[in-house]
């Protein structure tokens, strides 16, 4: 269908927040136009996007669903560049992410400093977008009406119970749940955003456009489309350019221009939006001259304090009876017949789930703080005190078990595997991105800052000291995959093991490697330190636990070195339009949006994705996005003089195809 060239509003980006947006809007009045414009293509009823066993694939550098921004090489990374992944495609993030289902911490939308926005003012648009389909005893801070669902999905791998018992048997209490908006220390049963009753992904596109379109003519979409700029006149955005996804031809935009009436909202992400406003002349007025972009209006943080989570992955063999997803993803025909046939059927199985079935937040003891004084970076005490002591809420790390390894098994020994993947909530660390040109198509000048802020070093290293002793109390553990951890001395007590149980017969005991080696050689190559006799390993009225490694110095900077040429995105970028007063604050130096989400000195010109955060939140920022999509959606109808009812905007609910009758419902 052929576009008008004029709508009511217009919406830059069909992410996680701009889906939210639109859908939202569409749905306030069906006499307004709205058009959602978005780079990658339509996810409408992709198996590649609805099945959730499947989101591993968006991850391959050929992916055609996610966009990869690479940086400046860093010495913080021990000369290496980052490379940041982007969804691209119809709902962004919420169709291609890992579905892990965390929410911010209280404390977190307070420190946005923001009128508005405190979480107390918050909390009803958080239960708004969401349907919480698991038995709940804090009914008063989740939803139960909305369009997005969360669930434990239709499956849980074995390991969710192997984990928490040896969680527990650290001292981290599992918790019923862990995203109430106040627990900062614990362990949980994860839950995803998947819908219990189909075992489909529950992404926003789906949820807010689809289902809109479905039934009301009103909501405009065009895929493969790129924004440009936007067209600002007399001070008021008044259009949007925009060029193909894919030139034709480097000399042949094809560039079409779209009027709109009352509002244009930016919703490009954190890595698309400043480089959008940037192009329309709102930035740092020096820096867009040097691009060869006539200034407009003077904002020089769009584009700073770039933020993310800091991510690293530590790969462990599991026993041969360990249930994994390993032979699935290795491609085993037989297995992945019968996965997929199951999911066909009745929407339950492996494909029902992330495979991410539990996890940690956590906060360091006194002890653990005193211990990071002696480590060779020992920078975060300043850190603690500053930001973390005291509020309680604020978690420091998190830390998850995955069923499996998802990476290149042709890069692996045979076997199975579990994996702890483990990220920084609120790293220090600050980047910034800024365009090169008024080129579209070219890549901006990017730099992550990834860990240029020495406070973010010991919550790294820790992060994986803490998850490692977790693995080794597991029943499942059987030693670590070398290739995927620290490369320690050969003498040190902290050394990794690579162990193929398939040559070795070895066998762990609950708790302890060692003491239950029996078989083959493998033992022979143990530093002394490491073979524990029976009277070393530790009673407990639960299970047999190992003490503790102990990790030396010179054990530390190996892990400090890993972590700078291993650590990598989280795909949980934000802040580089940060919601701050012109001049800064104490969170920011330069702000580019004001609480209602204007762009400062423009009038009609929202931002509405996870760049307006001017800090960081404490969780998988799907939940954030959303939020903020929520929010922007209403601060727009108020700004339009809709009110009251009108401003609760419900939208239709989407039926796949054959849905209704199918014969097998949870």
């Amino acid at each position: 269908m052929s576009l008008p060239e004029e709508f009511d509003i217009i919406v830059c980006g069909g992410g996680s927040a701009g889906c939210v947006v639109a859908g939202r809007l569409a749905n306030l009045d069906h006499n307004l136009t709205v058009l959602l414009i978005e780079a990658g293509e339509s996810n409408l009823n992709n198996p590649w996007v609805f099945r959730p066993g499947i989101y591993p694939r968006n991850m391959k550098l050929d992916s055609k669903t996610a966009s990869f921004y690479e940086s400046r090489p860093s010495k913080w990374l021990a000369g290496r560049k980052a490379v940041v992944p982007c969804a691209h495609i119809l709902g962004g993030g919420s169709s291609i992410n890992f579905m892990m289902y965390t929410r911010a911490s209280a404390s977190d939308y307070d420190d946005f400093q923001a009128e508005g926005w405190t979480t107390k003012e918050l909390l009803p648009l958080m239960k708004k977008h969401e349907t919480y389909q698991r038995p709940c005893h804090n009914k008063e801070v989740h939803g139960f009406e909305g369009p997005i669902k969360v669930s434990f999905g239709n499956y849980t791998y074995p390991i969710k119970d192997d984990f928490l018992r040896a969680t527990d048997s650290q001292g981290i209490p599992t918790v019923d749940d862990l995203e109430d908006l106040q627990t900062g220390h614990g362990a949980e049963h994860w839950l995803k955003w998947i819908n219990r009753d189909t075992g489909r992904r529950s992404d926003s596109a789906h949820a807010y456009i689809h289902a809109t379109r479905a039934v009301h003519s009103n909501l405009y979409l065009a895929c493969n489309t790129k924004v440009d700029k936007v067209i600002i006149k007399d001070g008021r955005a008044v259009a949007v350019r925009t060029v193909p996804t894919k030139p034709l031809h480097p000399k042949q935009l094809n560039t079409r221009t779209f009027k709109a009436r009352k509002q244009i909202v930016v919703s490009g992400g954190t890595l698309s939006s400043p480089l959008i406003l940037q192009r329309s002349g709102i930035g740092d007025p020096e820096k867009l001259k040097a691009a060869g972009v006539e200034p407009i209006v003077d904002l020089p943080g769009v584009g700073l304090n770039f933020q993310d989570h800091y991510l690293t992955f530590s790969v462990y063999r599991a026993k041969p009876e360990t249930e994994s997803f390993d032979d699935f993803v290795r491609g085993d025909p037989e297995v992945q017949k019968r996965v997929f046939d199951e999911w066909a059927l009745k929407g339950t199985g492996p494909l029902a789930t992330n495979g991410i079935e539990a996890g940690v937040k956590i906060r360091p003891t006194e002890e653990e703080l005193k211990e990071f004084e002696n480590w060779p970076t020992s920078h975060f005490k300043s850190g603690w005190e500053s930001y973390f002591k005291n509020k309680p809420d604020k978690p420091v790390m998190h830390y998850s078990v995955i069923a499996g390894w998802f990476g290149d098994h042709m890069l692996m020994p045979p076997g199975k595997f579990f994996t702890m993947f483990h990220f920084l909530e609120y790293p220090f660390s600050r980047g910034s991105t800024h365009i090169k040109s008024a080129n579209p198509y070219e890549t901006p000048d990017f730099d992550t800052g990834f860990m240029n802020d020495e406070r973010d070093m010991a919550p790294m290293v820790w992060g994986y000291v803490k998850s490692r002793e977790t693995a080794r109390r597991m029943d499942a553990y059987a030693g670590e995959v070398e290739n995927m951890h620290p490369f320690f001395d050969y003498d040190s007590p902290a050394r990794c093991y690579d162990m193929d149980l398939a040559t070795t017969k070895a066998y762990a005991l609950p708790g302890n490697l060692t003491a239950g080696i029996t078989h083959g050689s493998w033992s022979s190559h143990l530093p002394k330190a490491e073979k524990l006799p029976s009277d070393n390993i530790l009673s407990s009225n639960k299970r047999d636990v190992r003490e503790d490694l102990q990790y030396s110095k010179r054990d530390i900077e190996q892990v400090e070195e890993w972590v700078k040429r291993h650590v990598e995105s989280t795909w949980h970028s934000l802040g580089t339009c940060s919601m701050a007063p012109r001049e800064g604050n104490s969170i920011v130096k330069h702000g580019v949006l004001d609480p209602r989400l204007n762009v400062h000195g423009v009038k009609g010109l929202k931002v509405a994705d996870l760049s307006v955060c001017p800090d960081n939140v404490g969780c998988n920022t799907y939940s954030t996005a959303l939020l903020i999509g929520e929010k922007a959606a209403v601060l727009v109808a108020e700004d339009l003089g809709y009110s009251g009812e009108a401003l609760e905007m419900k939208v239709p609910t989407y039926h796949a195809p054959g849905e209704l009758t199918l014969p097998f419902r949870l």
